[in-house]
């Protein structure tokens, strides 16, 4: 199944997401397999099948979003484990993290757990302090002097 035959309404969720009104920043692979929900359990009969129950618009009820840089989905997928109703769904990712070195970071948590009072002391003792991180010159001598990062 590929995501045009998907029927429109279940298309909500993408066109809200593209549109920035719903998990502004998260994104979704390509839902290209087949409904997870609602199945007899234990049993792969798709209840929207059934002319007895009433036809029943295809769902797709579990989704995986994503957030952030550095991320590549490299698949997304239904299972087809038949303990309930839905058929969960899976998601693999390759991810690029930053390698910090241990007294580097150990340095940044120390300045970040703290206050300063004036910032002037932190300008001056060639701390530069960044909007998501604090990046740490050579300071010759340091008291209790602290600095919260945002």
């Amino acid at each position: 199944m590929i995501q045009q035959e998907i029927p429109n309404a279940f298309l909500l969720l993408i066109k809200e997401l593209r549109k920035g009104r719903a998990f502004d920043g998260w994104s979704e692979g390509i839902l290209d397999f087949a409904p997870t929900y609602k199945y007899e359990q234990n049993s792969e009969r798709y209840y929207g099948e059934d002319p007895k129950v009433g036809m029943r618009t295809p769902a797709w009820c579990d989704r995986i979003l994503s957030y952030g840089k550095g991320i590549r989905q490299m698949s997304y997928r239904r299972t087809e484990f038949m303990l309930s109703d839905h058929r969960p769904v899976f998601a693999c990712y390759m991810i690029e993290v930053e390698v910090f070195s241990p007294r580097r970071l150990q340095k940044a948590l120390t300045f970040t757990d703290a206050e300063i009072e004036n910032d002037g002391i932190v300008a001056g003792m060639g701390i530069d302090r960044g909007i998501n991180h604090l990046r740490l010159k050579e300071v010759s001598h340091l008291r209790a002097c602290l600095v919260r990062g945002f």
